[in-house]
This record gives C-alpha cells, sequence and structure tokens, in this order.
C-alpha cells in the first residue's frame, strides 16, 4: 500500500508539472532525466567537469549548471544565471541562493546559518520543514566539517502512509551512494535525513533570518546590498553585520515606521524583501515603457524610409548584394563638388524654400533619384544635410550619369557604426566609424546624410574648433571622410611630451555616433592591418569610389536566442559587451562575467547599455519594440514586412 500511495502521489506530480509546458522545472528535470545512467571514465573525467573548465575534478556542481544550460539551449529560455546559478562549487551555488533569499536551510544548517524563519508568518523553519519542490537544488553535507559537500537536483517529493516524506532526486558524482566510476543517478533520501542541510529554492520571498550584531555570512552580504539599493547603506558588502550595519538597519527602521531596534527582524527583512520587488519590477516596466515611446517616435521616419526604399534590410557579408549595389551607376548633378543646386518646387523655377540648410544638394558626388519628368524639369529626390528625404525639381541639363570605381567600393553601416571596404567583389576588411550624432545639443542637424556618394576629392587635415581632423577625403559638400580626431587642450601643438593632440577621447567615442556630420574612421590598424591611414595612402587619389552611407531607419534588428551568453562588469560596469575581454574595458576588471542576453531585462540589468566597440547587440526589450513598430509601419503602408 506505501508503494502505490507513493507511486500515484508521483505521478500527480509530474502530471502536475507537465501540464505547465514552460514550466522551469520541469525543463530542468527533463534535461536531467536525459543524462541518467552517463558514467565518467575510471581516471574521473566527466563532460560535465570538462565544461565547467576541469575535465577530471569533481562534477556533482557542474552537472546540476550545465543541466540548466542544456534546458535553455532546448527551450530556449535564460535560466542559467538568473533562476538557477553557475555553479562550480556547491559553496557558490549556496551563496548565490541566498544572496537572493532562496535558500533554505535544513535540520540546523551549517554552523551561521540557523535561525531561519518564514518571512509569512514567522514561523521558524525548524518548527516547520520545508517540503521541497521539484525542480529545486537539494545541498548536502557528508563530512562534518561544517562545508556544503554535494549537489543534486529534486526530481519529486512522495509520502509514505505513515506521513515521511521522501525527496527523489536526480544527481551527478555521488561518492557516498553512488557507484565506482560515478554515474548519473537517482536517489532517494528521507526529508528528516540529517546530511541535507538545504535547498536552493525556485521561489523568492519564502524565508528570513533574523541578522543582528555579529551575524555574519552571505545572508549579511545579500542584506547590505538591500539596504546600499535602498540608499541606507553606502559601505562595501563584506559581510558582517557591525556598527555601520546596525545604523543602517536603524536608519531604515525609523524611516519605515518599524521599531529602531538595529536587528533585521522578521518585519524588517519583509518590507525591504517587498521594497525591492517592486523597485525590480518598476525598473523591468520602465525600460519596457521606454523602449517602446522611443520606437514609436521613430514611427513616421520608419515609414518615410520604407515608402522610398532606398536601402531595406542589409547583410553587409552578402558579397555578392552589397557589390551589385556598389556597382550601380548613380546620378549626380553636374556642377561643382561644393556648389549647391537648389531646388524648386515645381517645374517651374520657383526656388522651395528660403531656409539656409534645406533645399538643395551638393554637385558632383551626391546620387539623386530621378522620379518624374515634366515640361522640361526632372523631379529628383535624395537625402539632404539634415538626413531627411528631400525632393525638388531641376533642370534635365543638370544632370549627369556617372559609372562607380569598378575595383573598390565601401559602405558605412550607421546602425553598426562600421565601414565595410570591398575590392572586386570581396569584403576586405571593417573598421570603427562614428558618423553624426542625434542625440544633445547636436540634435537635428549633426545626423550624417544618408545615400549614395562618391568620394570626390582628397582635402587633408583641418581644424573643427580644437579637434584636429587629417586625412580628410570629401563625399558631400561639407561632409568628409577623416581619421578619427585628435583633441588639443588650450594651445593647438605642443601639448602632449610628443608634441600630439590626445586621441583617446573620440576614439573612445567609435563604433557610436559623435561626429558632427562627417565620418571618422578608427586610427589604429585593425586586424587586418587596415585603418584609415592605409585608406589615405592607397585610394586617396581613385576616381569615384562609391560609398554608402546606409540609413537605420526603416530596417529591422537582429533578434537574439535568450541563452546567447553577454558580459558585463559586476563592479560597476555600465555596459554590457558581446567579447568577455573587450578592448574598451580596463585589463583588471577582464575576463568579464557571463550573463545571459535575456536576462538583460530584467532587474538589476535594465539599465546596462550595449557596447558598441565589441558590437553587443542591441537590449531584448529594444529589439522587441523596434521591430514591432517596423512591422507596424509596413502594415500603415500597406505593404507586406520583410
Amino acid at each position: 500500500m506505501k508503494h502505490i500511495v507513493a507511486l500515484l502521489l508521483s505521478c500527480m506530480l509530474l502530471l502536475g508539472a507537465c501540464a505547465l509546458a514552460d514550466d522551469q522545472a520541469e525543463m530542468l528535470v527533463n534535461a536531467a532525466v536525459s543524462e541518467l545512467g552517463y558514467t565518467a571514465t575510471k581516471g574521473g573525467y566527466s563532460k560535465y567537469g570538462e565544461w565547467g573548465g576541469n575535465a577530471y575534478g569533481e562534477w556533482c556542481s557542474e552537472f546540476v549548471s550545465w543541466c540548466v544550460a542544456r534546458a535553455d539551449e532546448v527551450y530556449g529560455t535564460s535560466m542559467l544565471g538568473t533562476d538557477y546559478p553557475l555553479q562550480t562549487t556547491c559553496a557558490d551555488g549556496a551563496a548565490w541562493f541566498k544572496e537572493r533569499g532562496r535558500y533554505i536551510t535544513v535540520n540546523g544548517g551549517l554552523k551561521g546559518e540557523e535561525g531561519q524563519f518564514y518571512l509569512e508568518d514567522g514561523v521558524s523553519v525548524a518548527d516547520r520543514p520545508y517540503v521541497p519542490q521539484r525542480g529545486d537544488l537539494i545541498y548536502i553535507e557528508w563530512y562534518k566539517y561544517n562545508r556544503l559537500d554535494h549537489v543534486g537536483i529534486v526530481e519529486f517529493v512522495t509520502q509514505d502512509t505513515d506521513g515521511t516524506y521522501l525527496v527523489h532526486t536526480i544527481e551527478g558524482n555521488n561518492h557516498i551512494l553512488g557507484p565506482t566510476p560515478a554515474q548519473v543517478r537517482r536517489y532517494t533520501y528521507r526529508l528528516d535525513d540529517a546530511s541535507i542541510r538545504g535547498y536552493g529554492v525556485r521561489t523568492s520571498g519564502l524565508v528570513g533570518t533574523a541578522l543582528q550584531m555579529g551575524s555574519s555570512g552571505d545572508e549579511v552580504v545579500a542584506f547590505q546590498k538591500n539596504l546600499i539599493e535602498l540608499g541606507f547603506y553606502n559601505d562595501e558588502p563584506a559581510g558582517k553585520f557591525g556598527k555601520g550595519t546596525q545604523t543602517a538597519t536603524k536608519n531604515y527602521q525609523k524611516a519605515r515606521g518599524l521599531s529602531a531596534t538595529g536587528v533585521a527582524d522578521r518585519a524588517t527583512l519583509d518590507m525591504i524583501a517587498g521594497e525591492i520587488e517592486e523597485k525590480r519590477r518598476q525598473a523591468e516596466d520602465k525600460a519596457q515603457e521606454k523602449a517602446e515611446a522611443e520606437a514609436q517616435a521613430m514611427l513616421e521616419t520608419a515609414k518615410e524610409a520604407i515608402a522610398a526604399n532606398w536601402f531595406g534590410e542589409f547583410d553587409p557579408y552578402d558579397e555578392q548584394a552589397a557589390w551589385s549595389r556598389l556597382m550601380e551607376d548613380i546620378t549626380v548633378l553636374n556642377v561643382d563638388q561644393k556648389e549647391k543646386v537648389y531646388l524648386s518646387d515645381a517645374p517651374n523655377g520657383s526656388r522651395k524654400t528660403t531656409d539656409a540648410h534645406r533645399g538643395f544638394f551638393y554637385g558632383e558626388s551626391v546620387a539623386v533619384r530621378v522620379l518624374d519628368e515634366q515640361d522640361g524639369w526632372s523631379k529628383i529626390q535624395a537625402y539632404n544635410d539634415y538626413d531627411e528625404l528631400e525632393e525638388g525639381w531641376v533642370r534635365p541639363g543638370r544632370l549627369k550619369t556617372v559609372t562607380p570605381n569598378q575595383t573598390w567600393g565601401m559602405i558605412v553601416d550607421k546602425r553598426t557604426q562600421r565601414l565595410y571596404l570591398y575590392k572586386e567583389g570581396k569584403l576586405l576588411t571593417e573598421l570603427l566609424v562614428s558618423t553624426g550624432t542625434t542625440t544633445g545639443q547636436n540634435e537635428g542637424f549633426c545626423e550624417t546624410a544618408s545615400g549614395d556618394f562618391l568620394l570626390i576629392s582628397p582635402t587633408g587635415g583641418f581644424w573643427s574648433g580644437n579637434l584636429w581632423c587629417d586625412q580628410a577625403i570629401r563625399f558631400n559638400g561639407g561632409d568628409l571622410l577623416h581619421m578619427v580626431p585628435a583633441v588639443y587642450h588650450g594651445e593647438k601643438a605642443g601639448v602632449l611630451a610628443d608634441g600630439t593632440g590626445d586621441y583617446s577621447i573620440c576614439e573612445s567615442a567609435l563604433g557610436s555616433r559623435a561626429s558632427h556630420g562627417c565620418i571618422r574612421v578608427q586610427r589604429k590598424a585593425n586586424e587586418d592591418g587596415y585603418n584609415h591611414e592605409w585608406i589615405w595612402k592607397n585610394l586617396r587619389y581613385e576616381k569615384n569610389i562609391k560609398i554608402i552611407a546606409w540609413d537605420d531607419d526603416g530596417r529591422k534588428l537582429d533578434e537574439m536566442e535568450d541563452s546567447v551568453p553577454v558580459y558585463y562588469n559586476p563592479n560597476g560596469g555600465e555596459k554590457y559587451h558581446a567579447d568577455q575581454n573587450c578592448s574598451s574595458v580596463r585589463s583588471k576588471y577582464l575576463p568579464l562575467t557571463e550573463l545571459k542576453y535575456g536576462t538583460l531585462s530584467r532587474y538589476p540589468y535594465t539599465d546596462l547599455k550595449p557596447c558598441s566597440i565589441c558590437q553587443a547587440p542591441e537590449r531584448p526589450e529594444v529589439v522587441s519594440a523596434w521591430n514591432a513598430a517596423i512591422d507596424q509601419a509596413y502594415e500603415e503602408l500597406g505593404l507586406e514586412a520583410p
């Protein structure tokens, strides 16, 4: 009878979990079940240890994290690092749960772990033992050295007719109960088994630990971090409850109308947990609302770009498509490269506008489209200096067709802030650039004009305020392709010991919009040996090289899987990176800490910005909001979205 009840209860638990197809516990357990029977070699090698960085090391922790990663891969989730720790030791895994208020001690716990209680009613965990749930992690101590020795995954829990709870687990590398060589196997424990020391649970806000003068450990670290987050503590979260933490606790209690005892009791911890949860929710909602507002603000611009059909979607690595576009003949205005041709508002010679900055295109280098012919006039269209699509009428005699250079071509993608250099249909290299800024005091008139252009003449170096911009090549009236500028502070020469300017400021902005309309190109040679100096030396006298300034309006952003790794500096880093050793980060912070891309939408990562240097992808909520706006633009135009 005992076994029948146990079987029925386990089946009910399994069926209940299976009913939730997206349940995290189900995903993790499924991944673990698929590994049952895996056996390490006699020498101790395991694929889990290799995955974790030590192929012949102990691997119970690595097995658990491997299963989470496998579930992420199969189900497209991002649980590792967010819902479960990336752990290589049991102590690290338990600390990760403790920091998040999701570790429950059992059987008195290890030394320093006593005193936990349930936040909902204040009952001690010792008086009401926690019954683990499917998908919890179980932490075990074997050797009585006041440390955690082992970890496994809770598969389900059953109850015998005498009321005894049995915890059924899947574990790897169990030295005490398992065979040799170690295997991935199922095990069963009584709930009161003395070796069980705690559980890492999937739900936060279940338990708290009363903290006071003399307390120490991971719970204190987590408590101090919460006080920092709420603005009541400004010291390092070192994990020792001293006078500073006591004072901060009293100040919090006074501010919230609690009894100012300086002891983090149930009422204090419960209130702090609620505030932190609300702060997290607000931060995540704010990030989503900001992304949607920014996407909607660009809707009309996107519709205009889509309707004009100048660019569309683009892959610079599609050499055939890129080269085909670069080799197309273009129509330009048959006047001097710096001469402005003013447009008429109709085929009548009446000047379109008196605005000094609009209503004209430069000659010789700016590609225009012919939209219509009437009464001896041509209606043309192109992007003006403000990066606005503009159209008007000119006499046909002012137009000429040019065949671009058949050897060289360039594409500058304003989305990625990269220059792609092609030779005879092959992509040679890509370089970091900065096109015109679209924010701050220069918003509205510094954005680099989009469109097709010809590199028309080398002009050399020039001053722009205190910026020395060298090796410039004209492509659009006053817009030039030039080396990233050097900044001179005060005098314009001899400021630094070697007599040169400071490149660091403008170089740090490469990969993002930062110029006054020109295209700044990296000075330092890339891995292929190319930089702007190479372009200057080898291409400045080449005729009619086409350069396409590829706009990002009306184009969808690349979507990423939530499980794709990104990296950040947890010690105050403001950006996330695609490269764990990104060159923009000081070496003392390298290698960076891994984070799953999908986690960026969750607090406390909602303020991290993508690094432009290593081309980190846009934030998840930005991508989804932007792409939804592009779909909306196509729908409102009555067109089919790509």
